[in-house]
């Protein structure tokens, strides 16, 4: 360890210097940032994640391993270690510099030795956590230990929360602390004292089981007192200081954020017992909110872990859940996946999973009411979805949940499925709708467009009618492009819409006109004309009707490539049936029954092969849904 106390009066700004470049050479910037940000490689000697600065999605803060540098392409956030340290953490520069120099075993002597400044608050609050400590082991603290025996808490729960007591006096603590060095006015700015009208300071907790609250880092940042009788308030926190922010807090994060990061999901609780008993039985990545509901500071905090989804298990009746989502904020509901859990067997999870209902609970997390099904029919419930202005209203209302933020956006996923599901549309029209540069101008014509088709032959026969829409709008093209469509077309069925529109087309001399009154008593030229007239004669927004053409001929050939591999599906399938009936002859011979064999071994790996393909083809939103 190295010391510069003893030059520290003669070389001040030249020692800190070099104080300051011994800690950067041992320290990796990568670890430290890595502490706060869940980063990701990037490029060689760089990682990226989400800035803790601002709030995205995408990741945009690079950090720079061998340079010692990390830069925002968002806010244009840059600096080193030291930077980072002290906007994070909101401390100057002689502050970081001694945290830091203690992490990388650098002694950073004080820069002004001879006139003591005043003790750091985390040192306070350190000095006062040890103080609870010891407290609760003595036997003052017999009914404290009484109540966490009562409530199922083990000995390595307790010391690794670091549970404590403080004890029924006015100024235990606070001669304590004067014993340690320590004046009232630290103890006060540290939110430990309270101060009486007539000026008098005197201990904030007493007689009460102490919860320490600690910051990401796992630093003291404040402190919960819980009565061991029936006095109020029940719970007495630290007031708002330097360091204790209630609403930027989660009760131990420190604890679970390796779990959370492993696993993509955070469960949050109420109470500082739920959260201590969740992870005593398994469910590390347990938090607290230190409040009725999530905080958007607080859910900033779990997603730069990059968390998906989280579990809110506030209250043990549905009602409860119901308001908890309700009073949900929206940022908070669009950021993850969030569902509201009923508690079984007890009225918090502490009592449930501490009783022996650990399955049970862990069950109920998979049941919990979604935010996004009960945001989605909050919005379904005020509009009539039947109509066409329902539609629209509920559309345009869930527009910012249903278009993804991101290449895998699990909140717009599973809002866009219960759309596609409740309002009957088509996924890739919807899919085109949001993607389009005009996604909030949507019409009659657009909404009826989008209506899911009842069968995949009428799939066909929509997309082809569109085709023959576009065409249209540019009559003078009309034979050119018609004639290098049909040359692009893939091989179809024999009632395809577009060869016949070619036939009619070829017999009215691609005269527009005559071409429309064949289509006007057929059936489908009700969806040919409503898509005709759909489309804005207006110069300004006139459409690339070459790119659409190409994009409708992209997705006919899906369509009859699946439709083709799928009748092949289903002929080996025949074919299985048959072979399958042939072994049960008892007189085959067994040459036959050899063969038959061998085919229907043939016939199962094709039959999975193909399934393979079918899973595969699913679209990757979907696979990845749990």
């Amino acid at each position: 360890m190295v010391c510069y106390d003893a030059l520290l009066t003669k070389r001040e700004p030249a020692l800190s210097l070099e104080a300051k470049e011994l800690i950067r050479s041992r320290l990796d910037i990568a670890e430290v940032i890595g502490e706060v940000v869940a980063l990701k490689p990037a490029g060689r000697g760089q990682l990226k994640g989400l800035c803790p600065f601002h709030s995205e999605k995408t990741p945009s803060f690079h950090v720079h391993r061998d340079r010692g540098f990390y830069y925002c392409f968002g806010c244009q956030a840059k600096g080193d270690v030291f930077d980072f340290v002290m906007s994070t953490q909101h401390l100057e520069f002689a502050e970081a510099l001694t945290l830091l120099g203690q992490r990388a075993g650098v002694a950073v002597a004080p820069l002004a030795p001879k006139d003591r400044r005043k003790r750091d608050l985390y040192d306070v609050n350190s000095l006062a956590l040890a103080y609870f400590k010891a407290q609760l082991h003595d036997a003052k603290g017999a009914s404290a230990r009484d109540y966490l025996q009562r409530r199922k808490l083990t000995q390595a729960s307790i010391e690794r929360f670091e549970l404590g007591y403080a004890p029924d006096g006015w100024d235990t603590l606070l001669k304590h602390g004067l014993t340690k060095g320590l004046s009232d006015q630290e103890l006060l700015a540290a939110g430990l004292l309270a101060e009486a009208e007539s000026g008098r300071r005197y201990d904030r907790f007493r007689h009460r089981l102490i919860f320490p609250i600690k910051d990401s880092l796992g630093r003291v940042v404040g402190f919960s007192g819980r009565v061991l009788d029936d006095s109020l308030p029940k719970y007495l926190n630290t007031p708002e200081t330097e360091l204790f922010k209630k609403s930027e807090l989660l009760y131990g994060l420190d604890l679970a954020r390796a779990a959370i990061r492993a696993s993509g999901e955070a469960i949050v609780v109420e109470g500082y017992m739920d959260v201590i008993a969740l992870q005593q039985v398994g469910f590390n990545n347990a938090v607290a909110s230190l409040g009725a509901t999530l905080t958007k500071e607080q859910a900033e905090a779990l997603s730069r872990l990059e968390v998906q989804r989280l579990y809110l298990a506030f209250d043990a009746d549905e009602a409860g859940q119901r308001a908890t989502l309700a009073g949900l904020e929206q940022s908070v509901g669009r950021q993850f996946l969030v569902r509201a859990v009923t508690v079984p067997y007890g009225k918090d999870p502490a009592d449930a999973v501490l009783n022996g209902h650990a399955a049970e609970f862990r069950a109920a997390l998979q049941e919990g009411l979604s935010e996004v099904e009960f945001r989605f029919r909050s919005v379904l419930s005020r509009y009539d979805k039947t109509t066409l202005d329902g539609k629209r209203a509920i559309l345009n209302e869930l527009l910012p949940a249903i278009k993804p933020r991101d290449l895998f956006d699990p909140v717009a996923s599973e809002m866009r499925r219960l759309v596609i599901d409740h309002l009957g549309i088509d996924g890739q029209r919807l899919d085109d709708w949001l993607s389009s540069k005009r996604t909030r101008r949507l019409d009659d014509m657009q909404l009826r467009g989008m209506a899911r088709p009842t069968a995949k032959r009428s799939q066909v026969a929509v997309i082809e009618l569109e085709v023959i829409a576009l065409l249209l709008l540019e009559p003078a093209r009309l034979r050119v492009r018609l004639e290098q469509l049909m040359a692009l077309l893939p091989p179809t069925l024999n009632d395809s819409v577009l060869r016949e529109f070619y036939t009619i087309c070829q017999a009215c001399g691609f005269d527009d006109r005559q071409i429309l009154l064949k289509y006007r008593e057929r059936e489908e030229g009700g969806i040919l004309f409503e898509r005709l007239f759909s489309q804005s004669p207006d110069e300004d927004n006139r459409i690339d009707i070459d790119g659409h053409i190409n994009k409708s001929l992209s997705r006919l050939r899906e369509l009859y490539l699946t439709d083709e591999k799928e009748l092949q599906r289903a002929v080996l399938l025949e074919r299985l049936k048959e072979v399958s009936g042939y072994l049960t002859d008892p007189g085959l011979p067994p040459s036959q029954l050899q063969h038959y064999y061998a085919e229907l071994k043939s016939i199962n790996a094709m039959l999975a092969a193909r399934d393979a393909e079918r899973r595969l083809r699913v679209p990757q939103h979907l696979r990845r849904r749990k």
